[in-house]
């Protein structure tokens, strides 16, 4: 029965909820204080760049963000939509390595932030979400653009504070959450600001309350311009860094005798335990870069000569740099004689021991069958054949992690966790003689493989577009923002370049294609110099309206390749297109998952004021591959959903 509360009770009443009371007008948070104080904080810290989106409720920060932006303190952007304003500042952040803030109203303003948060979680980017929101006495009421925000994204953000009544004359709890908030920005620790985080660098929500006024009297008008004029030109203090060994102390360490050696726990020929986790060592000096020399090591490349190495370290190892790596990984494998398996977003894919088609190697017997261990930095996210590898048992395994990520929890994953350079260097040993020649030869017959397939076909191939993307960035020195799906791996089956790129960036956080452009946008303001994007025609369309720059914004040098084969070409290579060839379910796959548009991307690009130039086969993206001009070009280069599946079948199984 419904209602019924106990054996003779009566009627319920409820109680009546007495509104709270409107202060008086000069009772009120001063709204512009809180802007300025939130602002001021984050300035120096570090910040230089903000994103906003149009809304009345965040004027107070609007208008403080255009006082430091005429003074000089930061570059302020504007953008109509709140997720292009997000992914913007997304990119800002990973260009910069500083934060850098999204500002928006509230109600479905501050939701639409929540794609940029979570890639920002992953692939820990100090995203700083400024959002405004209605006093507390307000929310619960039904007034207009209000709800829940506090907490809206979860576990996504390191620190979410509620600023509805900062700052606080008496420290209390909103000063210490603000205060956390920044720390997780900087990568500081909160309780001693001096020294690093344990805790890795990621987005933080901070929601304003802001009542009225939310307009700047004369006043405050002059009170914004004189505190703009006083953070201008303020030099942050670098954040602290966890330290690490010297890689010629760790090669140096490698070639002693076994007996001298630095006693390691993980250099059994096992699968290391978790309890075999060594305890933080933090052995400091400046990271070394050595030369690519197979047989050589740190104490003797001067020299050139080639040193007796101890028989008991030399193994079939191999290094796998996943998103994120960075240079050390390929520094690392240099040191070690290894071959250097590195996806393009890791920063490491360059040099002579990188190994550009390394996923299809894996698939053989005679290199990837005969792997004995491996030592893995980064994030790996392309690669079906690499997770496979490290979920081999047959296979040992060590992860790189000097200090705690956000995307992995260590008792999870299958590899064993090592804090410095001479435990990897120890487990992972030296080369074998004419180990990494192997690979280096078999990288190069397939490459001559891939280059004739796409030759043979009749339109351009992903692969051969994206290495001529690839080449022309290391060329001109642009930077490369991928897409994803199947041009960021079309970007891993390129030949490794010779040197490093000015660098690689990729939403490989969560993988989606969401904010691709705004990012690569993001990135080419932040970084100030020519960048090329290389996308799908869906991750494109997807984010359309990040082409809508207003007259009055920077514009980057951004040059965009589209590879339209007219739907989703990845589907294809996945087990959606095995089932695609029962002529019953055929027509299932292609409107579901594939789903063709149809789209005139010239007339779409055209509409939004932006240059556009058609490439019908690689010789003709090549020529237009010149080096990226102000503002934003688009390069149309159309292929075929038809062809994927046999070229890719082609290199998994040759002839």
């Amino acid at each position: 029965m419904v209602g019924v509360v106990g054996r003779g009770a009566g009627p319920r009443k409820l109680a009546r909820v007495t509104p709270e009371a409107e202060p008086a007008p000069d009772q009120r948070p001063d709204a512009f204080l809180t802007a300025v104080s939130v602002l001021d904080s984050l300035i120096r810290a570090g910040m230089r760049h903000a994103v906003i989106a149009p809304g009345s409720r965040s004027a107070p920060l609007a208008y403080a963000l255009a006082a430091a932006a005429d003074a000089g303190a930061l570059q302020v952007h504007v953008r109509i939509d709140e997720r292009t304003a997000g992914f913007t500042a997304l990119g800002l952040a990973k260009a910069t390595g500083a934060p850098a803030a999204v500002v928006t109203t509230s109600g479905t303003a501050v939701g639409e932030l929540l794609p940029a948060v979570m890639e920002a979680h992953h692939a820990e980017v100090p995203l700083a979400v400024l959002s405004a929101d209605r006093p507390p006495r307000l929310r619960g009421t039904g007034a207009n653009q209000t709800t829940d925000q506090p907490g809206i994204f979860g576990t996504h953000v390191r620190v979410g504070v509620d600023l509805t009544d900062y700052p606080e004359q008496t420290p209390g709890p909103q000063t210490a959450g603000f205060t956390d908030a920044l720390a997780a920005l900087t990568g500081r620790d909160p309780e001693d600001w001096a020294q690093p985080s344990l805790r890795p660098r990621g987005p933080v929500q901070i929601n304003c309350a802001f009542d009225e006024p939310l307009h700047p009297n004369r006043r405050m008008r002059q009170i914004l311009r004189a505190w703009a004029d006083g953070v201008t030109g303020l030099e942050p203090e670098p954040a602290p860094t966890l330290p690490d060994p010297t890689l010629e102390a760790v090669v140096a360490d490698a070639a002693r005798p076994p007996a001298a050696r630095s006693t390691n726990p993980v250099t059994a020929g096992r699968r290391p335990e978790p309890q075999d986790r060594p305890e933080l060592q933090n052995q400091p000096g400046p990271q070394g870069r050595p030369a690519a020399d197979e047989g050589a090591t740190a104490g003797n490349r001067a020299s050139g000569e080639t040193p007796e190495r101890p028989a008991d370290m030399l193994r079939r190892s191999v290094v796998i740099a996943g998103d994120g790596a960075g240079p050390l990984a390929r520094d690392f494998a240099e040191a070690q004689g290894l071959p250097l398996l590195a996806e393009p977003s890791s920063n490491a894919r360059s040099g002579t021991h990188a190994i550009g088609a390394y996923r299809v190697l894996l698939g053989e017997e005679s290199l990837g069958g005969r792997i004995e261990r491996v030592v893995l930095f980064g994030r790996p996210t392309l690669s079906r054949p690499v997770t496979r590898l490290l979920a081999d048992p047959q296979t040992d395994a060590v992860i790189y992690l000097p200090r705690p990520v956000a995307w992995a929890d260590p008792r999870r994953r299958p590899e064993m966790p090592v804090r410095t350079l001479a435990e990897a260097a120890a487990f992972a040993g030296t080369g074998e003689p004419g180990w990494l020649r192997a690979w280096r030869d078999a990288d190069a017959a397939l490459a001559a493989r891939i280059e004739g397939l796409a030759a043979a076909g009749q339109l351009p191939t992903g692969p051969a577009v994206a290495a001529a993307v690839t080449r022309a960035c290391e060329q001109d020195g642009s930077a490369l923002v991928l897409g994803s799906s199947n041009l960021v791996r079309d970007a891993d089956l390129a030949p490794a370049p010779d040197r490093a790129l000015t660098g690689v960036w990729a939403n490989r956080g969560l993988a989606g294609i969401d904010g691709t452009a705004a990012t690569a946008t993001g990135i080419g303001l932040g970084l100030g110099v020519p960048v090329r994007l290389l996308v799908g025609d869906l991750t494109f369309l997807h984010d359309l309206g990040s082409l809508n720059l207003g007259p009055r914004e920077a514009r980057p040098r951004l040059q965009i390749v589209v590879f339209n084969d007219d739907g989703g070409g990845i589907f294809t290579t996945l087990e959606h297109g095995q089932v695609a060839e029962d002529q019953g379910w055929a027509d299932a796959v292609e409107r579901f998952f594939s789903t063709p548009h149809g789209a005139d991307l010239e007339h779409l690009v055209r509409g939004f004021g932006h240059r556009y130039v058609r490439a019908d086969d690689v010789a003709a993206l090549r020529a237009a591959l010149r080096e990226p001009e102000e503002g934003i070009e688009v390069i149309e280069v159309r292929g075929s959903r038809a062809d994927l599946r046999p070229f890719h079948d082609a290199l998994a199984h040759p002839a």
